[in-house]
């Protein structure tokens, strides 16, 4: 399983998710900060082959 870091757009934690596959990009899922437990939601992208998560908040 593949994971990508993100940083919580309230806490500013950084976290590892699991990521999707590549080919299931792009992609934007609900998720919960596994630090402060706010909701946020996580945007993947693929760049050359490899996933990139970026969190942002739910009014963002």
């Amino acid at each position: 399983m593949h994971t990508s870091d993100v940083t919580c757009p309230s806490c500013f934690e950084v976290f590892s998710v699991p990521a999707p596959s590549p080919d299931e990009c792009p992609c934007d899922v609900d998720y919960d900060c596994e630090v402060c437990c706010r909701p946020l939601r996580i945007s993947f992208e693929e760049e050359d082959g490899w996933v990139i998560g970026e969190a942002y908040g739910l009014g963002d």
